[in-house]
């Protein structure tokens, strides 16, 4: 397993977005901001599902959500949601492709 390491960093205003910027890789921070590490999570809310049915999962099984197969699925980086995807298979593996801004 890969270990992370977190670098602290300190937010000023000079890492805020600028009123007028229309894209975040016109920051003058993005060289650093683009090489941060950071935890996404792509998740459909299941009711009902408790530790002892993970712990139950097993290899090919599927779970059933009330989440519509049309909607896309919230992004998120830590409690901050990002975007909106949309999930798709790629050469066996699945993938999750961004749709919209936030």
């Amino acid at each position: 397993m890969q270990e992370t390491h977190l670098v602290p960093i300190q937010i000023t205003a000079s890492l805020l977005p600028k009123p007028d910027m229309q894209r975040i890789d016109e920051h003058t921070a993005w060289p650093l901001l683009s090489r941060l590490p950071m935890r996404v999570t792509a998740g459909i809310p299941l009711r009902r599902f408790m530790v002892q049915d993970l712990l139950a999962l097993k290899a090919g099984q599927t779970l059933s959500s009330e989440w519509k197969t049309t909607d896309d699925v919230p992004f998120r980086i830590g409690a901050v949601q990002l975007s909106w995807c949309e999930f798709e298979v790629v050469e066996n593996r699945l993938a999750a492709r961004l749709t919209r801004l936030a």
